[in-house]
C-alpha cells in the first residue's frame, strides 16, 4: 500500500490510500460522486480544502470522530455522503474510502479500520 496526495494545504496534507491492487477507494468514490451528485461532490471537495488549509473541522455536522473507534473520523455532506479518514504524524490526514449514508455504517467503519491497520502494518 502507498499514499497518493489529494490536497496539500498550509495546515495539513490530505492523502488517499492506494491498495496493493492499484485501486484508490477514496479517489474512486470522489469520481463517482462527481458524476452522480455534483452538490455532494462540491461539498466534500470544499470540506477537504478547508481541512487542509485550516486544520480539523470542529463542526460535528461536517466532520466527527467515529464513536468507539480509535483514530477514525469521517467527513459528512448534507446530502448523506461520508468519507472516512485517520491521522498520521507529520500533519497528514489519510482518506480510506467513502460511502453513502444508507450503507451499513458498521460495515463501512470496519472496512476503514482494516485499510488503516493494513497500511500502518506496512502493507
Amino acid at each position: 500500500m502507498r499514499l497518493r496526495l489529494v490536497k496539500g494545504g498550509s495546515t495539513l496534507s490530505i492523502y488517499a490510500v492506494v491498495l496493493d491492487n492499484g485501486t484508490c477507494p477514496a479517489a474512486d468514490f470522489l469520481e463517482s460522486l462527481r458524476q452522480r451528485d455534483k452538490a455532494s461532490h462540491g461539498s466534500l471537495v470544499n470540506l477537504l480544502a478547508r481541512h487542509a488549509e485550516h486544520g480539523p473541522i470542529r463542526n460535528e455536522k461536517k466532520s466527527r470522530a467515529i464513536k468507539g473507534k480509535v483514530n477514525l473520523w469521517e467527513f459528512k455532506t448534507r446530502q448523506g455522503d461520508r468519507m472516512v479518514f485517520f491521522y498520521l504524524a507529520g500533519r497528514k490526514t489519510v482518506l480510506t474510502h467513502g460511502f453513502h449514508k444508507g450503507a451499513p455504517a458498521k460495515t463501512e467503519y470496519r472496512r476503514a479500520e482494516a485499510i488503516r491497520d493494513r497500511y500502518l502494518q506496512g502493507g
